[in-house]
């Protein structure tokens, strides 16, 4: 038994080893930064700013007349939640830092321990956390008013694990059989996630690992069948909830009916309808940031700073502050999905087009909740709504593709990988 117990941990020493030796000859140096790719972080950098500037907004108190400047401005109003909101994305942007540092292939070495990590906290949060707003058990106490949202980091972990197991195929796809493994690998911390509930984080992970399937090439009737798949096992996940008498179904039934027809919830659908209402009256080049009679300064918008802030947005910048917004997101999607395709380690190339998915399912279902096209979710608009968790997992994210932007340059690795032809830019 000793010898056995002796033998395993000169296994996990020598193991420890090998791993902190490839992180000492693959870290992040001088070198590396000199391909650092500045165009996507003064982009990141730049929305970042914009959303503390509407989360200012967005917590401002009624007035009646505007403030003569930004000095009257700020002293007049709180700072808390802009304050708040600035420490966090000067801790994200240590959390990036983090993340580039070691090479990234690292984390395809760790995917499994990555994963199986993953899943534990998952269950942890599910067992541990005090019950939200709709029977939701998501966030742990960090200590005070401070909460944090695994499920959150878990979608940058679930990147790396997706990654790893799409790269890890020397070619697409082939049949279903092959098919269902992925979507089970996939399905296991999305169930957890479900549970909690969460469903738009869920409706995240899902739409990550669907793209991946998509951009690797596999046959497009295959993903044609697993949609129709999901789509047969949706159906009694929704009977149910029309059919249950538990509060949180119901809370979530209310949801879909409020976005269905609104004016039948007068009451659980004011945030709804004011936020399009808040849209609407921004006109053109908007009210302004602490504008009196807005609907930010007059609390008439719940969550306005957090998962509705985009209406915060188009009430103080008008139909030019929203658009160009949008732009600003499409440039950054557009610019990742540009270094994507041209990257040749496979791996790389999933991690950023991991990114792109998680990105963009977010902006897709916040806006479209926020204009009355989807029911609402709860899922923040990246870089924009108030939030540590989502703030620091979006910036870790830009750090992993940062990391993989840095290594494929200096090692004149930019090549196209195994896309659909029309997919590729």
């Amino acid at each position: 038994m000793k010898n056995f117990v002796r033998s395993q941990l000169n296994r996990l020493s020598n193991w420890v080893k090998s791993q902190w030796q490839f992180v000492r000859d693959n870290h992040l140096n001088r070198e590396l930064m000199r391909y650092f790719d500045w165009p996507l972080f003064i982009i990141v950098m730049l929305i970042t700013l914009f959303g503390i500037v509407c989360v200012f907004s967005a917590t401002s108190t009624e007035v009646t007349q505007r403030p003569g400047s930004i000095m009257e401005m700020l002293e007049t109003q709180s700072t808390y939640y802009p304050g708040r909101q600035l420490t966090n994305a000067f801790l994200g942007l240590i959390v990036m830092a983090a993340v580039m540092f070691p090479m990234y292939q690292l984390y395809g070495r760790w995917a499994t321990g990555i994963y199986i990590a993953n899943m534990l906290i998952l269950i942890v949060t599910k067992v541990v956390a005090q019950v939200g707003r709709g029977g939701m058990q998501a966030f742990l106490s960090v200590g005070g008013e401070s909460s944090f949202q695994p499920s959150e980091l878990g979608k940058v972990a679930m990147i790396m694990c997706f990654a790893k197991v799409f790269s890890m195929r020397s070619k697409p796809i082939q049949n279903m059989s092959e098919l269902i493994q992925m979507a089970f690998y996939a399905a296991m911390p999305t169930a957890l996630i479900i549970i909690q509930p969460d469903f738009g984080t869920a409706m995240v992970y899902l739409f990550v690992f669907i793209l991946l399937v998509f951009v690797s090439g596999t046959n497009r009737k295959l993903i044609v069948r697993l949609l129709a798949a999901f789509l047969v096992l949706v159906i009694p996940v929704v009977f149910y909830m029309l059919n249950s008498s538990s509060s949180d179904s119901g809370f979530r039934v209310t949801r879909i009916l409020m976005w269905l027809h609104p004016e039948d919830f007068p009451d659980e659908a004011r945030q709804i309808i004011n936020g399009q209402i808040a849209i609407g009256s921004g006109g053109l080049f908007g009210k302004g940031i602490v504008s009196p009679g807005s609907f930010a300064s007059l609390g008439y918008i719940s969550d306005d700073h957090t998962d509705f802030i985009f209406a915060i947005v188009c009430e103080s910048f008008g139909l030019v502050g929203g658009m160009s917004l949008v732009l600003a997101y499409l440039v950054l999607i557009a610019h990742m999905i540009r270094q994507a395709v041209r990257i040749e380690d496979p791996y790389g190339a999933y991690l950023i087009f991991g990114t792109v998915a998680m990105l963009s399912a977010h902006i897709f279902e916040n806006i479209m909740m926020v204009i009355g096209l989807m029911p609402v979710t709860g899922i923040p608009l990246p870089f924009v709504s108030y939030g540590g968790s989502n703030l620091m997992t979006n910036l870790a994210a830009i750090g992993l593709v940062e990391n993989v932007i840095m290594h494929a340059k200096h090692k004149h690795r930019i090549r196209r990988i195994h896309t659909p032809r029309w997919f590729r830019i």
